[in-house]
C-alpha cells in the first residue's frame, strides 16, 4: 500500500512539472552559439584540412625548376663546359710550340 502511494505521489509531481530528480527543461538544447564561433570553428577546419595541401603545393612552387628539367639542362651544359675547357687545355698542352698549362682540378 504506501508502495503504490508513493507510486501515485510521484506520477502527480511529474504531472505538475515539481520533479526534483531531474529539470524541467531539457539542459543545453536552449543554449545559442554566437556568430562568431560558428565563424570561427570554420576558419580552423578549413585551415587545417587545406595546410597539408598547401605545404605540398608551395614545395613544388618553390622547386619548380627541378621538376620541369631546368636544373638538368644547367647541369648538361655545365658539363659540356667543363669538358670542351678540359679538351682545350689538354690540346695546347700537346702543342710544342705554345707553353705549356699545368690544370689543377
Amino acid at each position: 500500500m504506501a508502495d503504490m502511494l508513493n507510486q501515485n505521489l510521484n506520477n502527480k509531481a511529474l504531472q505538475n512539472g515539481s520533479n526534483n530528480l531531474r529539470p524541467s527543461k531539457p539542459f543545453g538544447l536552449n543554449v545559442r552559439v554566437p556568430e562568431r564561433t560558428i565563424q570561427q570553428i570554420s576558419e580552423t577546419v578549413k585551415t587545417n584540412a587545406t595546410s597539408g595541401v598547401n605545404t605540398i603545393f608551395k614545395y613544388l612552387e618553390k622547386n619548380e625548376n627541378v621538376f620541369d628539367g631546368t636544373v638538368a639542362r644547367q647541369l648538361d651544359n655545365l658539363f659540356v663546359q667543363d669538358f670542351n675547357t678540359k679538351q682545350i687545355l689538354k690540346n695546347s698542352e700537346t702543342t710544342e710550340n705554345r707553353a705549356t698549362f699545368v690544370m689543377d682540378m
